[in-house]
């Protein structure tokens, strides 16, 4: 069975991207397979590496010459290729896409014609071909691969929404042995660098297990029990009625408080819980003072983070932007700051690691030309993201039927998840 793809130079010809046509583009463009038009830079029927901001649900492997990237709920569907490097593509995209792909690649990406278009500032050339996957199981394998490294870095462990953690150990294994079944994806240089990673994450494993085995000293700050809390547990800490600090001031007047979620963007994975109730704030009046109490729930599962690593929290809606360092309380991450006047409105608070993850501010000028990035960076639009993105790996965990059969860790993690959740 095979689908077209639209094949494409972009980036005044520095790069080749290959679209899947099978459905019809989120930005409204023409892809009429018939119309013989170039279609733009645009990334057609699914995600990219090429997108002003790329979400938390696009899979993206690294292969010779290029990457290949999948919409996480749709991992059925051909991935968008972007190819900075055609010539070592052609290894493997005959076996991907198909040879009349990989033959109408060559044509726009090799030919002396394509090139001197380009070079004389003609536009850039497009052409449309069938995909018929030579080695489907290849493809599958890629997949997998590609979903794989995506729970590394975005699965939605919850203790609040019974979401369980990942086996890292599992996890890193099973991406082990999926590398090697996609080694024709990958050159000799991009398989060294697997096998170092692989070697890194064992030897960092091992460190972990070394460290919980002595059980000598106090923990350090990032160490938190092995035994999976409950949700029971935060029932206080992630509603709206929280009461550790009506606690710590017994005479005190809340003013406001809320809840919400944190951008998973803006900090490594195992730092703080995926709920879009895990973070909580109030203001508190006592004493003559206004305090501004942040709590947010740690990931479950044993921290992995370095516990040098600290996140903080951003507040809006005051007097300004205030930071708001956070320390670990068992399984809360805790902090406070006084507000200068009394403040009964709403807030917003973001989480964030500093320095990691900083979405680029885009320069005056520029603003006005990405309309659709800055829509993107809306918070109910990221929220809907998220949500999305958890149901999808609720309904994986569910044991309902996948197009994608689940990883190892998947099924150690849904076996668990009655006892442990």
């Amino acid at each position: 069975m095979s689908a077209p793809v639209r094949i494409e130079r972009v980036e005044d010809g520095r790069l080749c991207v290959v679209t899947p046509l099978n459905t019809p583009p989120d930005t409204g463009t023409d892809t009429d397979a018939g119309t013989g038009t170039s279609m733009g830079m645009g990334t057609g029927t699914g995600p990219s590496v090429l997108d002003a901001a790329p979400d938390v649900d696009v899979a993206v492997l690294e292969v010779a010459g290029g990457h290949l990237a999948w919409s996480v709920t749709a991992l059925e569907a051909l991935p968008v290729a972007v190819l900075d490097d055609p010539v070592r593509a052609q290894d493997w995209l005959w076996a991907v896409y198909g040879e009349d792909v990989a033959i109408a690649l060559s044509a726009i990406a090799l030919s002396a014609i394509a090139l001197s278009a380009i070079a004389a500032g003609k536009g850039l050339q497009d052409l449309r071909a069938p995909a018929a996957p030579a080695l489907p199981e290849l493809l599958a394998s890629a997949r997998r691969l590609a979903f794989a490294h995506w729970a590394a870095r975005w699965w939605p462990a919850s203790v609040i929404d019974a979401v369980p953690p990942l086996d890292e150990g599992l996890l890193a294994a099973e991406i082990g042995e999926l590398t090697d079944e996609c080694d024709l994806l990958l050159g000799a240089e991009d398989r060294e660098g697997e096998w170092e990673w692989e070697q890194e994450q064992e030897q960092e494993r091992e460190q972990e297990r070394e460290r919980a085995g002595a059980g000598e000293g106090s923990a350090p700050v990032g160490d938190r029990p092995h035994s999976a809390p409950r949700a029971t547990d935060y029932a206080l800490a992630a509603g709206p009625a929280t009461t550790t600090a009506a606690t710590a001031e017994a005479d005190g007047m809340t003013l406001s408080r809320g809840t919400g979620g944190s951008d998973w963007r803006r900090y490594p994975p195992g730092l703080i819980d995926a709920s879009e109730r895990a973070v909580s704030w109030e203001v508190v009046r006592a004493s003559a003072r206004t305090t501004l109490t942040v709590r947010a729930v740690a990931a479950p599962g044993p921290a992995t983070v370095d516990p040098r690593l600290t996140p903080r929290a951003t507040v809006d809606g005051a007097s300004g932007p205030l930071e708001v360092g956070l320390r670990l309380v068992d399984d809360l991450w805790l902090g406070s700051a006084g507000l200068p006047d009394p403040h009964t409105g709403g807030l917003t608070v973001d989480l964030h690691l500093p320095g990691f993850g900083t979405p680029p501010r885009l320069p005056d000028e520029d603003r006005a030309t990405h309309q659709e990035a800055a829509a993107h960076e809306d918070r109910a639009a990221r929220r809907a993201v998220r949500t999305r993105v958890r149901n999808f790996v609720r309904h994986r965990l569910s044991g309902a039927p996948s197009a994608t059969p689940l990883l190892r860790a998947e099924i150690a993690a849904a076996a668990d998840d009655e006892s442990d959740f």
